[in-house]
């Protein structure tokens, strides 16, 4: 029973059959100029204009295909905080963001630049007044991301980047690793200049993921070469890539609203069962966040043990960020939420997606407050 969806989904079987179908019959270079080249090249624009209108990006944004958010990050980050240095050198973004943002945003803190890392409120979202009084003159990049990847907090991207665009002339990014593909998002009318996310999120291949970025924005490339996805990302395209990210998304979006009330249910019912065991916490709110991800706390218990504990009865959850699992001991999310070492050193998360059944959620809740009476008692 898996319930770590926030760190990677399995390959849908159907996106699994176009990248298959697609590296077989469109592998041509799709720069070259003969018949089997521009097939490939038709192929790529086919996905490309796919994923636009999809997101409700068609006619307004660029649709950059990457290795992922990771990818896409630093591509935003660095070219238009290098491409707008005249303006200004300073940058703004959140104490919760995934490392992929921060750790640029500390490199570029590093060349010059100076950086207000914005506090978030006990939901855990960036208050609008705060990001207000954080904009000054020189700010030339905002990025804050939609959903957090740890406790499923939802900043209103709207709301923030109407305010950095009101207040200032900055760039407004935002990476949407946890939201393509699960929350109703479309980028029709919004404040956003640069969109990041990857396929692996929602049922795509890992080392897929895209730039969406306003047609209007001329960026430098952080990679020269070829000149290839407009000059923005040399190199040749993967084209088989590119059609299965174009075909997770499509098929992610599809039932989407009964998924999302289904997976609401699901959070629910498990944060009722995690609240009746004594001294655990949970970590954000139930409301106005990803029904997603649900993150707690739990007193007296390492959250490695109650990982291995679960792990036993083939239940899979985790601890911080996938990404920084491996690094510390501290979730520095949930320390900048609750300002509380002791609950960011004991914190969980359990995540959903639409393969998620009830058989599963009835069984973790089941197992979970058994394990922890279990864990406590062999303690003392």
């Amino acid at each position: 029973m898996y319930f770590d969806y926030a760190a990677t989904t399995p390959p849908h079987s159907e996106v699994l059959k176009t990248f298959e179908a697609v590296s077989r019959d469109f592998w041509a270079n799709p720069s070259a100029l003969y018949r089997p080249g521009l097939r490939a090249e038709s192929m790529l624009e086919q996905a490309r204009l796919q994923v636009l209108k999809l997101l409700g990006a068609e006619g307004k944004y660029r649709c950059v295909f990457t290795g992922g958010a990771t990818e896409s990050n630093n591509m935003a980050l660095f070219c238009s905080a290098r491409h707008f240095k005249k303006r200004g050198k300073h940058l703004i973004t959140g104490a919760v963001e995934h490392p992929s943002v921060l750790e640029v945003c500390r490199a570029l803190e590093r060349e010059g630049w100076e950086l207000t890392v914005l506090p978030v409120n006990g939901c855990g979202v960036v208050e609008p007044e705060t990001l207000r009084q954080a904009l000054r003159p020189d700010t030339t990049v905002v990025s804050l991301m939609h959903v957090n990847n740890e406790i499923g907090a939802v900043n209103d991207i709207i709301e923030l980047g109407g305010i950095v665009k009101e207040e200032s002339n900055a760039v407004f990014h935002v990476d949407a690793a946890q939201s393509v593909g699960k929350f109703d998002l479309s980028l029709d009318g919004t404040p956003v200049d640069l969109l990041t996310f990857s396929a692996h999120k929602f049922f795509g291949l890992k080392g897929s993921g895209a730039l969406i970025m306003k047609e209007r924005l001329e960026l430098p490339p952080l990679l020269y070469g070829g000149g290839q996805e407009s000059g923005f990302r040399s190199g040749t395209a993967d084209v088989a890539r590119a059609a299965a990210l174009a075909k997770a998304l499509r098929l992610s979006l599809e039932n989407r609203a009964e998924i999302y009330s289904r997976v609401e249910l699901f959070k629910g019912k498990i944060a009722a069962a995690l609240l009746a065991i004594p001294d655990v916490e949970l970590n954000g709110t139930l409301e106005n966040s990803s029904p997603f991800i649900i993150n707690c706390s739990i007193g007296g218990v390492r959250p490695e043990t109650v990982l291995q504990g679960l792990a036993e009865k083939e239940i899979f959850i985790s601890t911080v960020s996938a990404c920084s699992a491996r690094k510390t001991a501290e979730s520095a999310v949930v320390f900048a939420l609750t300002g509380k070492h002791e609950r960011a050193k004991t914190s969980i998360r359990i995540s959903f997606s639409s393969l998620t059944t009830g058989e599963e959620v009835d069984t973790l809740c089941a197992e979970f407050g058994p394990l922890i009476d279990a864990l406590r008692f062999k303690k003392k």
